[in-house]
C-alpha cells in the first residue's frame, strides 16, 4: 500500500495552446485583466488643454502597458527576429498581468508527456 497515490495531470490538449486566454478586449489594451480595458491616453499627455496637437514637441498617445510597448512601438525600430515576444514573465500576485502574444504553452502531447514541461515559447517568430 502506497501513503502517496500518483496523481497523473492530464492536460486535455496535445499541442502547443496560447498562454493568453480569449477576449473580446485585444491583448495590448488589457489592464490588470484579460476582460479589463486600459483607459485611452489622455489627450497631449495631459499637459495640455484642446486637441491633440502634432507637432514635434507633442507629446505621442500610446497605451502604457508593456505588451503595447514590446509588441508595437518596438517594431518602429527594426528589431532582431523574436525581440517583440520577450515579454516580462515573472508571477507574483498583484499587478503583474502581462498578455504575451506569439507565446504558447510548450506541450509535447507525446505518450507520457501529458503537461509534463512548464515552459512558454514562442509559437511563431513571423508574427
Amino acid at each position: 500500500m502506497s501513503y502517496c497515490p500518483y496523481h497523473k495531470k492530464v492536460i486535455p490538449h496535445k499541442v502547443n495552446y496560447p498562454v493568453d486566454v480569449e477576449s473580446s478586449v485585444p491583448p495590448e489594451l488589457r489592464a490588470n485583466d484579460p476582460n479589463t480595458s486600459m483607459p485611452p491616453p489622455p489627450v497631449n499627455g495631459g499637459l495640455y488643454g484642446g486637441k491633440q496637437s502634432t507637432k514635434p514637441w507633442a507629446s505621442i498617445p500610446v497605451i502604457p502597458t508593456a505588451t503595447y510597448m514590446i509588441h508595437h512601438n518596438l517594431r518602429s525600430a527594426n528589431p532582431p527576429p523574436g525581440a517583440i515576444f520577450q515579454y516580462p514573465g515573472g508571477q507574483r500576485t498583484g499587478n503583474n498581468y502581462t498578455p504575451m502574444p506569439g507565446v504558447v504553452w510548450y506541450n509535447d502531447g507525446s505518450v507520457g508527456h501529458d503537461g509534463l514541461y512548464k515552459m512558454k515559447v514562442i509559437d511563431d517568430i513571423n508574427n
